[in-house]
Formats: structure tokens, C-alpha cells, sequence
């Protein structure tokens, strides 16, 4: 009797909703794979406001999935759990109820941190940060993430690191280069031909299917100027277990001239890891890390290998912590070449390990990596699941 009392209102919300007119038909196909904590994109044709709030519900058993409208235009539906059965017929609906967001954004004067309810997930660096005591201001950094948090609280990256001050935790950089027949390299600064600058943001907003930081970049050779525009677009998804977030990097040759990024042993999208792992910096150094790739390889055996994902791990603050970086299929040469260094915490993923390429003026260059950090060492079951589902996405149809 009691049961019956407690289903009969949840039955009738569900028929409400379904009766009310959808503002989209879509049909998602999950493909015979189970998802997880999947973050589905999908391209509409028509606008949306993107102040409201919106829910995805499935029109065969009212499972529903909280839908938010992206700076693009675009809809973001976060999928927490889907059948790998699942082939339905969903509709759009504007929520009913207006549930507490997970994600959040606090704006500071140094930059833009995404909060998971009330711990700090990442920090999005706008600000100029100056390299530690004296040393030169040619390290100084903007455009990069630092910190990247672990669930529990341990700083995982590290921004100006001894004996590499030039290194800047997440930070996206070409080294060997040719512009205007010249070399600029915009990684090591201290060689004075380049470097990595934040311009602008913007967007900074969170919504219930994701916290979204849009940026604007430049890559700058100090003789001629700006070579490369570039948009970052960071989107941190509201996951209970761990952290998940995607980086996308959208560069455009803003120049005149064309930039040839030459073959070389590492340069692009790189990882710093903790000042624990770093063997010069007798301060801090407490332990070495652990890589682990797609492939099986570990450490410096890793290295000038192809990965779809690379795992890195280590104790910080006494505690195991670890981060899994995967590439998505779409990337240039995927799956990408990698840099591991044989003594110090960084990696990279290093499409010139295989050959040179060029950006032409006007021309693009795109790329996007996702980004697990649970609690502890990373789960294999969970890594698994990632890569499948950015190899085998869901199928979304819009219906007529």
C-alpha cells in the first residue's frame, strides 16, 4: 500500500513531462556498449536559451539525463548511466525542477577555478604568473591550468618546476619551428624566440550537465608577433566518484606566413607532474611516478610510443594519486606519438615525433583530450570504459 503511494506521484511526473510538447526529437543509440559518466555533445537546429534549463528524457521508461546549452550552441547532455541496449527515442524538455549544481565556477583576480560541490577540481590561469624568487621574467605564464586537484585535495601538477622553470603544468606549446624561415620555439622560453600568453575569457559558466571555461591564446614569436590564435575550451563534468573534464585546443594561424611545426622528440600538449616526483628539487622530492600506456608500456620504455591514453601516478601528501590523459580519435596522427622523459615528471603528446606538418595562414589546427583523476589509483575497468566510449561514441539522430 505504501509503495503505491510513493510511485503513483513519481508515475504521474513522468507522464506530464512526456505529454508535454518536446522542444527536439533525438534518437540515441548507445551502440551495444554501456556508458558511464559520458558526456554526449549534440548539434541542433534550433536555438536554444542558454540561460535554461533543460532535461533529456527517454520516452520508453522515463529514464531522463540533464541537458544544458554550450557557448556554441550546441547540447551538452551528461549520461551518468545508459544500457548497452539503449537504442530510444528521446525528447527535450525545459526541466520542471531545478536541482543543485555539482559543478561550480568562483572567478578570482589570477584566474578561474571549477569547484566539484565544495572542492576545488582545477584552476584555469589568466592572470601573468612570475616564476619563484629571482629568476628571470621571461618564465612568466598565463594560459594554463594549475592546479589540477585530486578528489581528496593533492595538487597533482606543478608551475614553474626546478630545473625546468619553462614547463607549466597543463600548458599546449610548439618547440621546433620555422616561421618566416627562422626558428621560434615557443615552449623554452629562455631561448627567447617565443612563448604562450592568455588574451581573454570568454565564457566562465556552469550548468548542470558541466562546468564550461572558454579562453582565448597566443602563440608569439618575440621578433614578428603573433603567429598562432587559439581557443581552449574546458568543460568539467559533474562525475560523484572522480574528476573528468575535457580540454580542447583550437589553434589558427593569424599570420601571414606559414608556421612549420619540423620533426622533433617532443613539443605540443604536455603534463608537469607534482614537485614530489621531481628529482632536482631536493626541497620536495619525495618519490618517482609511474607511467603506464594503452600499449603497455611503462615509464621510459613509453617513450616515441603511441598511446590513445597515458597513465600517470605517484604519492602526493603521502597518499597515491594518479591521472589518465586520453587522446580522442579526431586528433592529427591519433593515436598521437608521446614524450616521456626518462627522469623528470613531464609527458606530452608529440604528433611531430612522426614527421612534419605545417599550419598555413588562415588555416587550423585542432585537438582535444580527456582527463580522469579519481581518488587514489586509477581503475582499470573505469580507463576501459573512457576509451571505448571515445572510440565507439553514442549515436545521436535528430528526428523530424
Amino acid at each position: 500500500m505504501n509503495s503505491r503511494l510513493i510511485l503513483l506521484p513519481l508515475i504521474f511526473v513522468w507522464f506530464a513531462s512526456c505529454t508535454s510538447s518536446p522542444l527536439l526529437k533525438i534518437e540515441l543509440d548507445a551502440g551495444g556498449i554501456a556508458r558511464e559518466n559520458y558526456p554526449l555533445t549534440i548539434q541542433i537546429n534550433i536555438p536554444l536559451n542558454k540561460e535554461g534549463k533543460y532535461q533529456l528524457i527517454n520516452e520508453n521508461n522515463g529514464e531522463s539525463y540533464p541537458a544544458q546549452v554550450l557557448p556554441s550552441g550546441e547540447l551538452l547532455v551528461f549520461i551518468d548511466h545508459m544500457d548497452a541496449a539503449t537504442k530510444a527515442e528521446f525528447s527535450l524538455i525545459k526541466a520542471t525542477e531545478s536541482k543543485k549544481q555539482k559543478v561550480t565556477i568562483s572567478q578570482t583576480e589570477e584566474g578561474v577555478e571549477v569547484l566539484s560541490e565544495s572542492q576545488p577540481v582545477l584552476k584555469y590561469q589568466t592572470a601573468v604568473a612570475s616564476p619563484p624568487g629571482d629568476l628571470p621574467d621571461y618564465y612568466e605564464r598565463s594560459g594554463m591550468i594549475h592546479p589540477l586537484y585530486s578528489p581528496s585535495g593533492q595538487i597533482i601538477t606543478d608551475a614553474f618546476p626546478s630545473g625546468h622553470t619553462h614547463q607549466h603544468a597543463i600548458f599546449n606549446a610548439w618547440v621546433n619551428t620555422q616561421y618566416k624561415g627562422e626558428k621560434v620555439d615557443f615552449w623554452n622560453q629562455h631561448s627567447e624566440t617565443g612563448t604562450v600568453e592568455h588574451v581573454s575569457l570568454n565564457t566562465a559558466e556552469a550548468g548542470n550537465s558541466g562546468a564550461i571555461i572558454e579562453s582565448q591564446l597566443r602563440h608569439i614569436s618575440l621578433k614578428y608577433g603573433e603567429v598562432l590564435g587559439e581557443k581552449w575550451t574546458i568543460m568539467v563534468y559533474p562525475t560523484d566518484d572522480y574528476f573528468l573534464f575535457d580540454l580542447i585546443s583550437e589553434q589558427t594561424n593569424t599570420s601571414n606566413d606559414t608556421l612549420f611545426i619540423l620533426e622533433y622528440h617532443y613539443g605540443g600538449m604536455g603534463f608537469r607532474g607534482s614537485k614530489e616526483w621531481n628529482k632536482v628539487d631536493s626541497t620536495h622530492f619525495t618519490n618517482t611516478w609511474e607511467i603506464l600506456t594503452s600499449e603497455g608500456y611503462t615509464n621510459e620504455n613509453a617513450n616515441h610510443t603511441h598511446a590513445s591514453w597515458v597513465s600517470a601516478s605517484g604519492k602526493v601528501d603521502g597518499q597515491k594519486t594518479s591521472v589518465t590523459v586520453f587522446g580522442f580519435p579526431e586528433n592529427y596522427r591519433y593515436p598521437q606519438a608521446i614524450r616521456v622523459h626518462p627522469s623528470m615528471p613531464y609527458w606530452v603528446y608529440a604528433p611531430m615525433v612522426d614527421g612534419e606538418f605545417y599550419i598555413a595562414p588562415g588555416a587550423g589546427y585542432k585537438s582535444k583530450f580527456r582527463y580522469y583523476v579519481p581518488n587514489g589509483a586509477s581503475n582499470p575497468e573505469i580507463i576501459r570504459n573512457i576509451d571505448q566510449s571515445l572510440k565507439s561514441p553514442v549515436m545521436a539522430t535528430l528526428l523530424d
